[in-house]
């Protein structure tokens, strides 16, 4: 599903706060990590003067320097299990690879990503430029909206108690409206909660069961009157309520009994399906992550994600993985990236 899973790193501490996750998926899809590294010059309008060749030619050193010690470390972590020998070292590295890039950086790590095929974009919200007032760094919110690829945004905000620990998901909440649109997401939520698989199963130090949650949000009808609403508006209402409730009940207990994983449901009845899926993961002291489809039964494909899979990312707390259900060939172009391709920019 994941094969190849791309890590952008940008040399700060709040960057590498998405290896961890990179790594958990490397070992429950079998994946190969690598790891893009983007050196942008400083613009003319920071600092006029030229930038310094040796100065550059020396950051380029450091940078491949860095790349290529995590790279290093990765590889050994991955395959520490299968290959004891220190002579057999070399047969790992093509699991872990690194790259070096020259320019913008939301851009290069678009186009990298396209270019070569990944499967798996995983990104912290925050890099070198530090923690903000804003949930997603502005590079960040630049790569969620175009590359059009499944995503894990790792809450660089939300620091491990130790980070030595390898990451592991105990509760994971899976949003379903019902539609089959939306249960893209279900194998990526099955294949998280089952795990590694046994060949390359590592003792984390916690054998607890991974628990998938099921979660449906019923919104009530929208009347377009005035309230208070007549008796019989009133009354229909609540009959649709009654059997929306049934039907989705009914939906999720169906949707536990053929899953190959332990589940729990839950039902929520709330005006805002954005709004329940946020104050039930923030509610929920031990969810590891929040997996979405990018899109529901009311998702424009005009649009990179729908409603909830927008508002999750720039305002959950919690990791998230959004599975892109609407391939990049099939998204008209906005009128500034048509500009900006006339224009002959990135």
């Amino acid at each position: 599903m994941f094969n190849r899973i791309l890590v952008p790193l940008d040399g700060s501490l709040l960057a590498e706060r998405a290896i961890p996750h990179a790594m958990r998926f490397a070992r429950i899809f079998e994946s190969n990590i690598i790891l893009l590294r983007v050196l942008n010059p400083i613009s003319y309008h920071e600092n006029p003067d030229a930038v310094d060749p040796l100065k550059w030619q020396i950051r380029k050193a450091e940078a491949d320097m860095y790349m290529q010690g995590i790279t290093d470390r990765l590889c050994k972590e991955l395959e520490s299990n299968n290959l004891p020998k220190a002579e057999d070292f070399e047969e790992c590295k093509p699991r872990v690879e690194y790259c070096i890039l020259e320019g913008k950086t939301a851009e290069n790590i678009i186009n990298f990503a396209h270019s070569e095929n990944i499967d798996l974009v995983v990104i912290s919200t925050h890099g070198s430029s530090g923690l903000s007032r804003w949930n997603l760094s502005s590079v960040t919110q630049k790569v969620i909206n175009l590359i059009y690829l499944p995503i894990l945004v790792v809450r660089a905000y939300n620091a491990p108690v130790n980070e030595k620990v390898p990451v592991y998901y105990h509760r994971i909440l899976l949003p379903i409206d019902s539609s089959r649109r939306a249960e893209c997401s279900l194998s990526a939520g099955i294949a998280l909660a089952r795990g590694e698989p046994v060949k390359n199963a590592k003792n984390d130090g916690n054998s607890n069961q991974t628990i998938l949650i099921l979660a449906a949000v019923i919104k009530p009808p929208e009347i377009p009157i005035p309230e208070p609403y007549p008796i019989k508006i009133e009354k229909l209402s609540e009959q649709l309520m009654q059997v929306s409730r049934l039907s989705v009940n009914n939906y999720l207990k169906e949707m536990k009994e053929r899953l190959p994983v332990a589940c729990e449901s839950l039902v929520l009845e709330n005006a805002s399906v954005s709004s329940a899926i946020q104050e039930l993961a923030d509610q929920d002291e031990v969810l590891d992550m929040v997996v979405l489809c990018a899109h529901g039964y009311t998702g424009r494909s005009t649009w990179p994600y729908g409603t909830v899979a927008r508002n999750y990312l720039e305002h959950g707390t919690k990791t998230v993985l959004v599975i892109q259900d609407l391939p990049r060939s099939k998204v008209q172009p906005s009128a500034a990236e048509l500009a900006c391709e006339k224009s002959g920019g990135l």
